[in-house]
């Protein structure tokens, strides 16, 4: 097997100073409630960007409720953020959310890893999920977004079948009312260059069509020797305001990376301890220059619908299709191995095409009414999930790669004749959901309650011989309670559900279908936000129950289907001081598998950040963050892969309409290890260090 489940679902030091529009987005992506006014700046200071409005309303959670009042746990990590932290992925954007283990698969050209309270987390754009499968289509391109949305815990209520750590929501940019654009220009480390262009406005003067275009194109090298990450993005839009109480928006996305696979998957002997010649380098490339490669494409459209039926009515609805195709050619180190006194190992030689097909939608009704002394903002909706992915030009030539020098490699040892490709079963997915949730005030009480029943099938589509099913029912529920006290502070319970189908079987003599994945959250936290809105704190405490969740078997080619219990706390704090703010984010949690007690594997357990930003002067600012993150270990328990303390840092300077910033990620230059698969496995490195220069005219 190449890589397990979670590797597929996947940048040292400093602290304390930022630009211009760090934390106050940090603090929105900061937990979930603290989201603070803009700075207003006195004397010749810079004011910051308004993107931290003070009620933000994420659309993960579907309700028109601003997070302080949400007695669930909401990060969102502003446009603002993701700009002068130098972000590059959605990967990137996360680091400094609490309870997200960000890159726990360290640097990779091909998906944008992060667990969620210890488990995976569902990936969405616009409410509607994104992927399927594995290896079959482009990471979204972080500049595409206004927003991303991290709704923690289960959320089977709002969405479906979905992962147990919640929902990672991707916002995308829109159409404004305002005429405003920029372009960009990025030059960085690896020789990585960027050219970006983002305008929007209207398009008559009457202002009911409304444009936006934003387009980027990228040519970069990488970390690891003969990997490339190019790629562009074309994503225009256009809004019809139909009437004042009816707009429909069109956005059009098409992506395009090429390049090869960043991991190599290097043997533990060499990389997390010494080799029988010391240690392979991070930049190492076991693969066939000329011959590897990872090409992803995508092409999708989706449609956004809202009416004003009355002052308290609305309808809304979302739909999306996709196509999305990739080719891969990859070598990786055979595991296991370890390399003899020469240095020597096996290669194995992959290949494999793959290609999605997808057509979501959501609709819903949206109310806002009093009843008596109660508030009510309550949906009722419902939503379909139609999704195919296939395989072809499958194969794994385990071993027959030839053999490599992972110290001192020479390349043109191709063994290309041995493949003998085949198809692959494909595999579908199809749900239909109905959903009801109101967000009830009573004075300082908040009740939120929500129910959801759906029918799903999965279905895997033999190439010959009977196809696998797993057709189920599912109710799931979520309930929270809040009281709001005067003073700011708010206290709240909640509980949540979630279930999933799996694919396939155990692997068994009797090939038994694997059960759904099920579990439920209970949570405990309390938020705050002073009166004059300088300080916000949260602080949650969240215990998971999982069950049947999949992981490696014990039958070799199988797997078996455990449980999994997972608690712990996270704490986030927010503090500006007129031109000085801070954002400090803490997490600590057990996560264990219930039969072996073992922990959970690729999983830090222990986070720390701490990011700060200074306004100086009329047109400088500064920012710096520091990020602990703790052990973590492969699977069976072993080995246990050693915490790192990262360092970030920017730069920034304002001139007329320009606006110009240098970023640094790992500023030390820490060449680390993130994970490893189980004892005597494979491990990955961690990102090094990236400095880019970046250059924008906004216009």
């Amino acid at each position: 097997m190449k890589a397990p489940s979670s590797r597929r679902c996947s940048f040292v030091a400093f602290a304390s100073l930022l630009g211009a529009s760090s934390l106050a987005n940090a603090q929105s992506q900061a937990d979930e409630t603290t989201t603070l006014e803009a700075l207003d700046v006195v004397s010749d200071a810079i004011t910051a960007p308004d993107y931290m409005p003070l009620e933000k309303t994420p659309a993960v959670g579907k309700l028109n409720v601003p997070v302080e009042e949400q007695p669930y746990s909401v990060s969102i990590v502003d446009r603002g953020f993701i700009e002068d932290s130098g972000a590059k992925n959605i990967q990137d954007a996360l680091l400094y959310t609490p309870g997200v283990n960000a890159g726990n698969f360290g640097f990779d050209t091909r998906i944008d890893a992060a667990k969620v309270r210890g488990v995976d987390a569902g990936r969405y754009l616009d409410g509607l999920r994104q992927i399927y499968g594995s290896y079959n289509t482009v990471r979204t391109n972080v500049y595409a977004l206004e927003s991303i949305e991290v709704l923690k815990g289960p959320s089977s209520m709002l969405y479906g079948q979905s992962d147990l750590g919640g929902i990672i929501n991707g916002v995308s940019k829109l159409p404004e009312d305002e005429q405003a654009g920029e372009i960009w220009a990025q030059y960085g480390t690896f020789n990585r260059k960027q050219l970006a262009v983002d305008v929007t406005g209207p398009v008559n003067e009457s202002g009911d069509l409304l444009y936006r275009l934003i387009a980027l194109g990228r040519d970069s090298d990488t970390q690891v020797d003969y990997v490339e990450d190019d790629g562009y993005v074309l994503s225009p839009s256009l809004t019809w305001r139909a009437s004042d109480d009816t707009s429909v928006t069109l956005l059009l996305n098409r992506q395009e990376n090429k390049g090869q696979v960043s991991a190599q998957f290097l043997p533990q002997a060499g990389t997390l301890e010494p080799g029988s010649q010391g240690f392979i380098g991070s930049e190492r490339f076991v693969g066939e220059p000329g011959w590897d490669r990872y090409d992803r494409e995508k092409t999708e459209a989706t449609l956004f619908v809202d009416h004003q039926l009355n002052s308290n009515w609305a309808v809304s609805a979302t739909a999306r299709y996709t196509r999305s195709s990739t080719e891969n050619r990859e070598h990786w180190i055979t595991i296991p191995s370890i390399p003899d006194a020469n240095g020597e190992v096996p290669r194995t030689i992959y290949t494999a095409d793959a290609e999605t097909q997808i057509f979501n939608m959501d609709a819903r009704l949206e109310g806002d009414v009093e009843l008596g002394m109660t508030r009510h903002r309550l949906i009722i909706g419902a939503d379909r999930q139609d999704a195919l992915w296939e395989q072809d030009n499958y194969f794994y030539g385990y071993g027959l790669g030839g053999t490599f020098d992972v110290y001192d490699p020479q390349y043109g040892n191709l063994n290309d004749g041995v493949i003998n490709p085949s198809d692959r079963p494909d595999n579908e997915i199809e749900q239909i959901g109905l959903y009801v949730a109101d967000h009830i005030e009573i004075g300082p009480v908040v009740v939120s309650a929500g129910l959801r029943h759906d029918w799903a099938e999965n279905r895997r589509l033999a190439v010959s011989g009977s196809d696998t099913v797993s057709d189920e029912e599912a109710t799931t529920g979520r309930a929270g309670l809040m009281y709001r006290f005067d003073n700011g502070i708010s206290p709240y319970i909640s509980y949540a559900e979630a279930f999933s189908l799996n694919l396939g079987t155990d692997g068994t003599a009797a090939g038994n279908t694997l059960k759904p994945t099920t579990g439920d959250q209970q949570e405990a936290g309390v938020k705050y936000v002073s009166p004059d809105q300088s300080l916000g704190i949260t602080a949650a405490y969240f215990d998971i129950t999982q069950e049947n969740r999949v992981s490696d078997g014990s039958t070799p080619g199988g797997v078996e289907q455990t449980g999994a219990v997972i608690n712990g706390w996270e704490l986030q704090v927010n503090k500006r001081w007129q031109r000085f703010e801070t954002q400090l984010a803490y997490t600590d949690m057990n996560a264990r598998d219930d039969a072996s007690g073992n922990r959970l594997p690729y999983v830090a357990e222990r986070q720390a950040s701490w990011w700060s930003q200074l306004y100086i002067a009329s047109n400088w600012r500064f920012g710096a963050g520091v990020r602990y993150v703790g052990d973590n270990v492969g699977s069976g328990g072993g080995p246990v892969v050693p915490s790192v303390t990262l360092y970030d840092a920017m730069i920034g300077y304002t001139w007329q309409n320009w606006d110009f910033t240098i970023d640094a990620k790992n500023l030390a230059d820490e060449e680390y290890i993130t994970w490893c698969r189980s004892v005597g496995a494979d491990c990955g490195y961690g990102e090094r260090r990236t400095v880019n220069a970046n250059a924008k005219y906004r216009f």
